[in-house]
């Protein structure tokens, strides 16, 4: 049994897969999720009969529509920024925090699985969040769906470790039902808790 200063970090395909991920990703934001800037609608056919005001006051419009469209990217494509760089940090830092862990017990057993769900469900979370982005800005779905096909990745890989600490975790409890056992034998008493 190690003790707990000795437990180190085993580097394992879970985590360079979120750090690529994560490349990914912010790479993708900086890419603007492939969102090209909008340009001022062609001229009307008729814009040889116009008035000069008539003209004046077309393309005043278009610019305030230019403008305000371009705002609310600007302020959109931050903000998700934002949004995907936490949930990618957070998905790492649960990964990190999971993978640290040398169960010896049940609860360590318990809050490594936690840390595993956590980092599923925010995978599950960074998908409809991409799905989001294109649904509301015209991006390009070429780059979302390469990233969505790393975050499928990143989720398999996590559920196929979980499912790996199913067997550790019987060991754990198989070695706890031991401990337990022999203290019972030593005092004399009988342990009527339940280890499940």
């Amino acid at each position: 049994m190690k003790l707990e200063s000795q437990r180190t970090e085993t580097p394992f395909e879970v985590r360079d897969n979120a750090l690529d991920m994560r490349r990914q990703i912010t790479e993708l934001g900086f890419r603007r999720y492939g969102k090209k800037a909008r340009k001022l609608p062609n001229q009307p056919r008729n814009w040889v009969e116009w008035s000069e005001a008539s003209r004046q006051k077309w393309l005043a419009v278009q610019e305030i529509k230019r403008q305000e469209a371009e705002q609310f990217d600007s302020w959109f494509i931050q903000n998700e920024r934002s949004v995907l760089d936490s949930l990618l940090r957070k998905i790492i830092f649960d990964i990190d925090q999971a993978n640290t862990l040398n169960p010896q017990y049940l609860f360590e057993c318990d809050e490594q699985r936690r840390l595993q769900d956590e980092a599923i469900g925010l995978c599950n979370n960074l998908k409809r969040e991409l799905a989001y982005i294109g649904s509301t800005i015209p991006a390009n779905m070429n780059f979302i769906v390469v990233t969505t096909d790393i975050i499928d990745k990143e989720l398999n890989l996590l559920r196929g470790w979980r499912k790996s600490c199913n067997e550790t975790r019987a060991k754990v409890l198989e070695m706890e039902i031991k401990r337990r056992t022999k203290a019972a034998e030593k005092t004399g008493f009988i342990l009527m808790q339940d280890v499940h």
